[in-house]
């Protein structure tokens, strides 16, 4: 796995493919998860994923005996959280009248384009991905995080 960027903003599915375990993605995550524990990587996220992660659409949600390592995960200091102040919130307005995207995934990538990250992760191939290169000045590179070698 090819990895050449040094911020990157995880979507909640990328969190929920970590800490849920999932067979075909968690293997990715944990990759670039031991990058930034060694410090060659800043992971970038909304606040609203905390709550987010636990429960996507589609999946299994995590169990609330889990509560305590998700709490400890997310105190990482190679994870930094972005509140969703007034311009996040107004520029992911915004996002969905523009791009039609879904509130809390234009919450997401207006996080991602206020950090300026070198990529966005996201699992969410339907309403974030198929944006990659279209949104933002630079533009955000946004694709699926890269699966290992």
């Amino acid at each position: 796995m090819a990895i050449n960027f040094t911020t990157v903003y995880w979507d909640a599915c990328v969190f929920h493919a970590l800490l849920g375990n999932e067979p075909d993605r968690v293997k990715g995550c944990l990759q670039l998860e031991k990058r930034a524990r060694q410090g060659s990587l800043i992971i970038y996220t909304s606040s609203i994923t905390l709550t987010e992660c636990v429960w996507l659409k589609g999946k299994e949600r995590i169990a609330k005996d889990h509560e305590e390592a998700i709490q400890k995960y997310f105190q990482h200091k190679f994870i930094r959280l972005i509140n969703c102040d007034r311009i996040i919130a107004e520029h992911a307005r915004m996002l969905v009248w523009q791009y039609h995207i879904p509130p809390r995934d234009s919450i997401h990538v207006a996080s991602a384009i206020s950090q300026q990250v070198d990529v966005m992760h996201s699992y969410d191939n339907a309403d974030i991905v198929k944006f990659d290169g279209k949104i933002g000045n630079p533009a955000l590179k946004i694709e699926n995080p890269p699966q290992p070698a």
